[in-house]
């Protein structure tokens, strides 16, 4: 079978798309999607997030012309965006070719040495999507029987079509964007991903975790703003109960995500240092998805009542809890790995107020 390729493209989310077939054939554009429903109506329709390689065309508004940068230019870029730009790692005698869409997706084209920008070759390709609760919308559409789940590292969930073998897409814990892996080998899109490559140049997987979690707007609160907030925000509010002597910092994330800190007297707000924070994550149906994940190859559970618990071995100082009935997952971090454990173990989690 000829090689599949991709190129980005933004047809209205929800429309069905064309079927992919050979670079020879039919083209095939991506969609992005703005919604875990969306996203779903095109699985039950048989339709995964496939794209091919990406086209100079002046006809395609949708996509900056590509350009090269180093993996140095990645990170700075990543950091000036704010949120992660992910890619396979370094490779000695490759162009990292950058293709930005309007949308926000971002594609990192591994290209050989002597290979021209914008070549209509396909070659390894890694895709950023930004897309709400992308691990959990990943974990649902990996566990059907269209899918085949690729064990990944980082407590990432990933899988590929039966039909699209080339293509692998994968999440972390906490983070709303969605990676696609292409390679027009398949048994190399899949290793890439079983050996931890996908990463973040600005550091880490990318996820939002507790320990780099926004700091602007951050705001001292007591026990009953924590309370109050919840019920402004009409969600449920996770902390470790109170702890003398500590300030409690809050911070509201855009996306829903809310953060609680515990600071030790005499730190001020908004501090960029690591300290024990407890995130709660708006996540549907948040137990079977991290159920799944803390049965993924890598994950360590942490037995507790009414819930399921774990961390992964490659980050252990997060551990990732979700309570039977709702809809939030919540990521207790410490700088300390045993510390965080113990906190979980001994059903410190639980609604702030």
């Amino acid at each position: 079978m000829a090689a599949q390729s991709w190129s980005p493209g933004s047809p209205a989310a929800g429309q069905p798309l064309p079927r992919l077939t050979t670079q020879r054939k039919r083209k095939f554009r991506p969609v992005h999607f703005t919604s875990i429903a969306a996203l779903l109506v095109l699985v039950a329709l048989g339709a995964f997030i496939g794209v091919r390689h990406f086209r100079n065309s002046s006809s395609n508004t949708t996509a900056t012309s590509a350009v090269a940068i180093s993996a140095s230019g990645l990170k700075t870029l990543a950091n000036g965006l704010g949120h992660p730009i992910y890619w396979a790692g370094p490779q000695s005698g490759t162009t990292y070719e950058l293709t930005q869409a309007a949308d926000g997706r971002i594609y990192i084209r591994y290209l050989p040495a002597g290979v021209v920008l914008g070549s209509r070759h396909p070659y390894l390709t890694v895709a950023t999507y930004p897309l709400l609760n992308a691990y959990a919308a990943t974990t649902d559409i990996a566990g059907r029987a269209s899918s085949v789940k690729v064990a990944a590292k980082g407590g990432a969930v990933a899988f590929y079509g039966k039909a699209l073998p080339n293509n692998v897409y994968m999440a972390f814990p906490g983070a709303n964007y969605q990676v696609e892996i292409y390679s027009p080998t398949a048994s190399e899109a899949k290793r890439i991903v079983q050996s931890g490559l996908i990463t973040s140049p600005g550091g880490g997987n990318g996820t939002a975790s507790t320990a780099t979690a926004p700091k602007s707007g951050a705001v001292a609160a007591s026990a009953s703003d924590l309370k109050s907030a919840s019920v402004k925000l009409g969600k449920t509010i996770y902390w470790l109960g109170a702890q003398h002597g500590m300030t409690y910092e809050l911070t509201e994330a855009s996306d829903g995500r809310v953060y609680v800190r515990y600071l030790p007297a005499g730190v001020a707000t908004g501090v960029d240092k690591p300290y024990l924070t407890v995130g709660s994550y708006p996540v549907k149906s948040a137990f079977k998805t991290t159920s799944s994940a803390a049965s993924q190859p890598g994950a360590v559970k942490i037995p507790i009542s009414g819930g399921v618990a774990f961390y992964t071995k490659t980050n252990p100082k997060s551990v990732y809890v979700a309570l039977k009935g709702t809809n939030e997952q919540i990521e207790v971090f410490d700088p300390n790995a045993a510390a965080a454990h113990s906190l979980v173990a001994a059903g410190k989690v639980s609604a702030a107020g």
